[in-house]
């Protein structure tokens, strides 16, 4: 099949958005299709070089170009700016061939704008990264009405199937609204033999994550607060001291008093805080930093919490195909993936320091069982090959309908 992929790979030039969203055309050219990157998110560009004006693209367009040329897609992309009109990579002619001729759109993260040329392409794939957040705001348009919802109403309805990535959706206990759509599930796909690496028990870093101490306010949804992962940090502080183990967070740097004085709060009782600056900074510095951890220990947003979404890290995947144990809160993931060894659940400080004392006494164990629930479980090819047997299907139904309709009567 010619599949398209969007994404946010240009607008967030960092290593784990790269590899949010890059291994979606990666993982369907090892399956054999003919993919094609469009990233047209109609933002304007949000990092820029030192010097570049705020409206210039050209660090997150070079950063998109080498990323695609590591993968072997470097003729396979194009980046539509919304500040200068121009498309870079694809030429024009070249961009409007692949959108006639596609199969298959698949829109991550809500990334694309929709235009005529991609409306066309017959099956359009909607990838929720984000459950909960992003019906609430779903829900917020429609409470609003008028043309916000209206618009809402019409992207919505551009896509012909669902996908979330809240595994508990549609289950009595989740609390995540489905409004008039059909939510398919489905989780991050990984490229294991990309993570893969032989077993050590040796680490430059400790148990180590990568983090934002709150990307956006809080929210009231049937009168309840809904927060992000300050609200559940709160309760592991005292982990260090506790376990008496490493713990290495890379925080984006506090955007107000109050998120410096969390932080500092966290140094105080022993937690390291590590810059993003290139030990993240792209794809292969990423890679190297979580595979250089001793294992993975991850707070999980409140809302995906109180949601029970089943909502699982992608980030985590990476650790878990790289051999390196995961610590994390339980969204009701457990459902779906085998907690206990390889990813252990965790809800408070008492089973965080269990789950620490459980990896340290026993790393082999926990680091092979890690690789094979991402080999069974976040496979680029299963994940994948799952979300177009549904295409398939749908095309199938497409097509009996038609030959239904021209039945004479």
């Amino acid at each position: 099949m010619r599949i398209v992929v969007g994404g946010f790979i240009g607008l967030f030039p960092t290593g784990g958005a790269t590899w949010d969203y890059l291994q979606y055309p990666l993982g369907l050219k090892l399956l054999g299709h003919d993919v094609y990157y469009i990233e047209d998110t109609q933002l304007y560009p949000v990092y820029q070089a030192s010097g570049d004006s705020w409206d210039d693209c050209t660090f997150g367009v070079e950063y998109l170009k080498k990323a695609m040329a590591e993968i072997g897609m470097e003729d396979r992309w194009a980046y539509r700016d919304v500040a200068t009109g121009k498309t870079f990579g694809l030429s024009d002619s070249k961009l409007k061939e692949v959108c006639e001729t596609a199969d298959v759109y698949i829109n991550v993260s809500s990334s694309t704008v929709w235009r005529d040329e991609y409306r066309k392409i017959p099956v359009k794939i909607l990838i929720d990264t984000d459950p909960m957040f992003t019906q609430y705001q779903y829900h917020l348009k429609m409470e609003a009405g008028g043309t916000e919802a209206e618009y809402s109403r019409d992207y919505m309805h551009g896509h012909d199937l669902f996908f979330t990535f809240g595994l508990n959706i549609g289950k009595p206990d989740c609390r995540i609204p489905q409004f008039e759509y059909n939510w398919l599930t489905t989780k991050k796909p990984i490229c294991t033999d990309f993570w893969d690496q032989p077993f050590t028990n040796q680490s430059k870093f400790g148990f180590t994550s990568i983090m934002n101490w709150t990307e956006r306010p809080d929210f009231i949804y049937e009168g309840e607060t809904w927060g992000q992962k300050n609200k559940e940090f709160r309760k592991f502080f005292d982990l260090p001291t506790v376990s008496k183990q490493k713990f290495e967070i890379i925080i984006n740097r506090p955007k107000d008093a109050a998120t410096a004085q969390s932080i500092n709060n966290l140094m105080d009782r022993g937690w390291d805080i590590l810059s993003p600056n290139h030990l993240i900074s792209d794809k292969e510095n990423y890679k190297n930093f979580v595979q250089s951890s001793f294992a993975e220990f991850s707070v999980t947003k409140e809302t995906y919490i109180k949601s029970n979404s089943g909502w699982f890290s992608g980030r985590s995947a990476v650790y878990l195909a790289s051999g390196r144990p995961v610590l994390t809160q339980d969204t009701q993931w457990s459902k779906y993936i085998p907690a206990g060894e390889g990813v252990l659940a965790i809800s408070d400080l008492d089973t965080a320091a269990q789950a620490v004392e459980e990896v340290t006494g026993n790393y082999e164990k926990h680091s092979r069982a890690a690789r094979e629930i991402a080999r069974e479980y976040f496979d680029s090819g299963k994940i994948l090959s799952d979300i177009l047997a549904h295409v398939d299907s749908k095309k199938e139904l497409a097509l009996d309908s038609s030959q239904a309709r021209q039945v004479p009567v």
